[in-house]
């Protein structure tokens, strides 16, 4: 006899998964360039592929066109690719002095367009006061508060 959650889980194991290829900006490598990777991933739609692409690491994640290509693949390339990736000294490498001894000057990318806004320190030319001294840096007057008031 079927309950509704039995019936809800083999609803479940009924999801089709497709196999997607997934091209993204890979970083660590400079705020101006990346290394395009190509990543195998199952996902039920494109666009799922993409947000878990988005999610891996050396992925770069504070940009809007890290995603470069989703597209559809068979099982053929997604093995393919996977042993690609499992060979791949940039992705195996675990700390920043593994990945200085690797060679990557032939698979950097420069950046197109690279927009970068500069936040300045105080745009408000307010003057900020303890009693009657005027403070000249208020951000570090608010984080050792409990050392003037002592």
């Amino acid at each position: 006899m079927f309950l509704k959650k039995d019936a809800k889980t083999m609803e479940n194991y009924n999801i089709k998964y497709e196999m997607y290829e997934v091209a993204c900006k890979c970083g660590h490598v400079g705020r101006t360039r990346y290394i395009p990777i190509h990543f195998p991933i199952k996902a039920q739609s494109g666009k799922e592929a993409a947000s878990r692409a988005r999610e891996y690491p050396r992925v770069k994640h504070d940009r809007k066109d890290a995603i470069l290509s989703v597209c559809k693949i068979n099982q053929q390339r997604f093995s393919e690719l996977t042993e690609i990736n499992n060979r791949d000294p940039y992705l195996r490498c675990t700390c920043i002095q593994d990945q200085n001894l690797i060679d990557l000057s032939d698979r950097l990318l420069d950046e197109k367009e690279t927009v970068y806004r500069m936040v300045r320190k105080d745009e408000s030319n307010k003057d900020f006061y303890y009693k009657k001294q005027k403070l000249r840096d208020p951000k570090k007057y608010m984080k050792h508060y409990h050392d003037f008031c002592a």
